[in-house]
């Protein structure tokens, strides 16, 4: 097996699962910041420029292929899983691929489209505008029910991470529209068919719910199929971001079935997050990920492999794969959490510091770490694999210093809701 994006909690689990299971993992670095690289469950490493330089990467990719034929090659990112797909044919020639359609993938990575499918699907998504002038957007902005979320439409070949921002009045949406797109770069490299101007959508604010997340895996035939749920308790940034902490939740059949029929509609296989908010009562889809994930090694703790999954297909491997989903169908163990433990810990010496948190939450938050140690599961650190933790911390403290002037200046305000909020967001 072949993975890039060798920082994410996705790859690092990834690689010590393929080891475990005997399957060689080779791993794509553009840094000597990549986590999953200094694991010692990993074969054999490649630097590589970054993914966002598509054709130089791509390149790399090639010669990789050429001289070791026949890798399996996973999606590990929207960039890659989007690159995978549009070049598939070049990646055929030296790699085993395991890719949905470009038409599939693309209603996955734009908003709008996956929207869409998701209607069709039979499924909630929160309400969307996407006003394609600025006359357009003058027009609607004293009609939207406020406070209104400025959202990327896709992350391909975007140079910023950031998930978008907040206005809470018209006038804020008219002057932070503008700033969002000014600021907005993507690679020189990026195909034309992509579209990437904003989208507009209610920012769901209830502090009682919290972000659910259905992931699993669904191989090519449509018929192996399975999930876990989760809830995100703490995320790195305000006010939406990458999960830093998610507590398991028991299955919820309904929205399993709602994920399914979401996949069916897409023609979408393989590994799979989808996001959740409450609207009105019900369960909106607000983001599908076609690819490994950051917390993945909740679900495999869990017993659902997920990478070993995608592999049994992409290889051929139908009896084992069918024999490894019924195991993962019936074996499923709660209570477990998911926890960036060093990034978390930053996170809250830095709110420490800066007072942007009140006493009782980080006392709240210190309880919770406590409560949760004996059954947490690390994005990083393994007592048998220890270099992968110190590199990410490394990693996560490069980071912390360059958004130190962004977190001076950002609004104080918690990166959570408290432990005793998230319980209420444990009902299907």
């Amino acid at each position: 097996m072949l993975l890039a994006t060798a920082s994410s909690g996705g790859t690092i689990a990834s690689v010590r699962t393929f080891d475990k299971a005997g399957i060689d993992a080779h791993v794509v670095v553009s840094g000597l910041l990549g986590a999953a690289a200094w694991s010692r469950h990993v074969a054999r490493s490649y630097l590589a420029p970054p993914e966002i330089n598509e054709r130089s990467f791509l390149e790399r990719l090639f010669e990789i292929g050429t001289a070791n034929p026949g890798l399996v090659l996973l999606p590990t990112s929207d960039q890659t899983a989007w690159m995978f797909t549009v070049h598939a044919a070049e990646l055929e020639k030296r790699f085993c691929t395991y890719q949905p359609s470009l038409d599939s993938m693309g209603r996955i990575l734009d908003k709008k489209l996956l929207a869409n499918a998701a209607s069709r699907a039979g499924l909630d998504s929160l309400p969307m505008w996407d006003p394609e002038t600025s006359d357009d957007l003058l027009a609607v902005s004293s009609t939207l029910p406020y406070p209104i979320l400025i959202k990327p439409r896709t992350h391909v070949q975007r140079m910023r991470n950031d998930k978008g921002v907040v206005a809470e009045t018209a006038a804020d949406l008219l002057a932070l529209y503008s700033a969002f797109v000014g600021r907005e770069r993507f690679h020189g490299d990026r195909n034309d068919t992509v579209d990437h101007r904003p989208i507009l959508q209610p920012f769901v604010v209830d502090g009682s719910d919290r972000v659910q997340s259905v992931t699993g895996f669904i191989d090519r035939t449509g018929e192996l199929f399975v999930t876990r749920r989760s809830v995100k308790v703490f995320q790195r940034s305000q006010p939406i971001g990458v999960g830093v902490c998610h507590e398991s939740l028991p299955s919820s059949p309904s929205l399993s079935r709602a994920v399914y029929k979401l996949c069916r509609e897409l023609n979408y296989f393989g590994i799979f997050e989808v996001e959740f908010v409450p609207l009105n009562g019900r369960w909106a889809v607000i983001d599908f990920n076609p690819r490994l994930y950051n917390q993945i090694g909740l679900d495999i703790h869990r017993g659902m492999p997920l990478p070993l999954f995608a592999f049994l297909d992409a290889t051929g491997q139908s009896e084992a794969l069918r024999q490894a989903v019924a195991k993962a169908n019936v074996e499923e163990q709660e209570g477990f959490v998911f926890c960036d433990r060093f990034t978390l810990s930053a996170i809250l010496l830095a709110q420490t510091i800066f007072s942007r948190v009140p006493r009782p939450e980080r006392a709240r938050w210190r309880h919770w770490i406590l409560r949760h140690a004996s059954h947490s599961v690390d994005v990083a650190f393994d007592k048998d694999d220890r270099l992968p933790g110190v590199v990410h911390a490394t990693s996560e403290i490069f980071l912390g210093l360059k958004a130190l002037p962004r977190f001076l200046l950002a609004k104080s305000g918690t990166s959570f809701i408290p432990p005793s909020a998230a319980s209420k967001a444990r009902s299907p």
